[in-house]
C-alpha cells in the first residue's frame, strides 16, 4: 500500500470515529458533509495525480535492453474493490466511493541469461612450399664438322704465258684470309684480306710457277703459272762498293757500276737505301748514307738494276761509341 492510500484509510476511520460518538444536528450534519466530501474530493485529486505521475515515469523509463529468456515469469496482482463510506444523514445514508489507487504490478525481470556459443578452434595447417627440383638438362656440345675443304688460290699476275724482258718478276694473287702461300721454299708476303705476293727470278726461256696454299686446317690447294724470259740484247750489269765501311757520322758508301743505259739502279739495306738512273755511256754511282747503323756491325747492302739482275755487299760501320 502506498502513502497516499494510507492516508485516505486514516481519514475514513477518523470520520467514522466522529459520527460514531455523537449524532450532531442537521445542519451540522450538513456541514460535515460537504466537509468530508471536500476532504475525500482532495484526497482522490492528490491519489489521482501520484497515479499519473507514476505511470509518466514509467512511460518515460529508460528501456531496458531485451534479452531472451528460456520461459517468461508472469505475475498476476489483484486489486481489491474501493471502500466506501456510508454517512448518516437526514435524508438517508450517504455512500462516498473512497478512490481506489490501483498499485502498478511489480515487474519482475528475470535475470538475464546469457548463451555462450560454443567455443569453436580453429587449426590452420600451413602446408610446406612443394619443393621443386630442377634437372638441368646436360650440356649441349655442338661439334663443328672438321675442315676439309681446301682454299681457294688465284694468281692475279703475271697472265698466264706472259713474256719478259727482265730476268726477275713478282708473282701476286689471292687466296683464303690466314692461309700461307709459297713457291718451292720461297714464302709469299700476305695481307690481312688473303691477298699475296712473291718475287721470284727467271731463267731464259720457259718459266713455270707452281704457287701453294695452305689453311689453317692444313688443306691445301695449287695453282701454276708459265711466262717466258726474252734476254734482251742490254750492256751487261757490274756493281762495286768503295768503301765496305766508314768512321764518318753518319756512316756512308759510294756504290757504282754499269748497266743498260736509262735504267734505274737501286740500292737497299736495313739501315739506309738509295737509287740512281744509269747514264747514256752505261756508267751509274750513287752515294748511300746509313745514319740507323749500330757501329761494329756488319750488314748487307743489296744493289740491282730493274731486269732483277743484282749482287750484294757488306758495310760496317766504325763511328765511335
Amino acid at each position: 500500500m502506498n502513502p497516499v492510500d494510507a492516508r485516505a484509510r486514516s481519514a475514513s476511520a477518523a470520520i467514522h470515529e466522529s459520527l460514531a460518538l455523537a449524532a450532531p444536528p442537521a445542519a451540522f450534519a450538513t456541514v460535515v458533509r460537504r466537509a468530508a466530501i471536500a476532504k475525500v474530493i482532495n484526497l482522490a485529486l492528490v491519489g489521482a495525480g501520484a497515479a499519473v505521475f507514476i505511470a509518466a515515469g514509467a512511460a518515460f523509463r529508460t528501456p531496458q535492453p531485451q534479452i531472451p529468456v528460456a520461459e517468461p515469469l508472469t505475475t498476476t496482482t489483484s486489486v481489491a474493490p474501493a471502500p466506501s463510506t456510508t454517512i448518516p444523514n437526514g435524508e438517508g445514508p450517504l455512500v462516498i466511493a473512497l478512490p481506489t489507487t490501483t498499485e502498478p504490478a511489480p515487474t519482475t525481470t528475470a535475470a538475464p541469461t546469457t548463451t555462450l556459443a560454443p567455443t569453436t578452434t580453429t587449426t590452420t595447417t600451413t602446408a610446406a612450399p612443394p619443393t621443386t627440383t630442377t634437372t638441368k638438362p646436360p650440356p649441349t656440345t655442338t661439334t663443328k664438322p672438321p675442315d676439309t675443304t681446301p682454299p681457294v688460290i688465284d694468281i692475279t699476275y703475271p697472265e698466264n704465258r706472259q713474256r719478259f724482258a727482265v730476268p726477275g718478276i713478282k708473282i701476286k694473287g689471292t687466296t683464303e684470309p690466314g692461309a700461307k702461300v709459297r713457291i718451292g721454299e720461297r714464302r709469299a708476303e700476305m695481307a690481312d684480306a688473303g691477298a699475296w705476293r712473291i718475287w721470284v727470278e727467271l731463267e731464259p726461256g720457259r718459266n713455270r710457277f707452281v704457287v701453294v696454299a695452305t689453311d689453317a686446317a692444313g688443306n691445301s690447294a695449287r695453282a701454276a703459272v708459265v711466262v717466258f724470259y726474252d734476254v734482251p740484247d742490254i750492256e751487261p750489269f757490274t756493281a762495286h762498293a768503295t768503301y765496305g765501311s766508314c768512321e764518318e757520322d753518319p756512316p756512308y758508301d759510294i756504290y757504282y757500276g754499269r748497266g743498260e743505259p736509262g735504267s734505274e739502279i737501286s740500292v737497299t739495306s736495313a739501315y739506309g737505301s738509295g737509287a740512281t738512273i744509269v747514264g747514256l755511256d752505261g756508267g751509274w754511282e750513287v752515294k748511300v748514307f746509313f745514319p740507323e747503323a749500330p757501329p761494329g756491325k756488319v750488314f748487307l747492302v743489296n744493289v740491282a738494276d730493274e731486269y732483277g739482275r743484282s749482287k750484294t755487299f757488306e758495310f760496317v760501320s766504325n763511328v765511335p761509341k
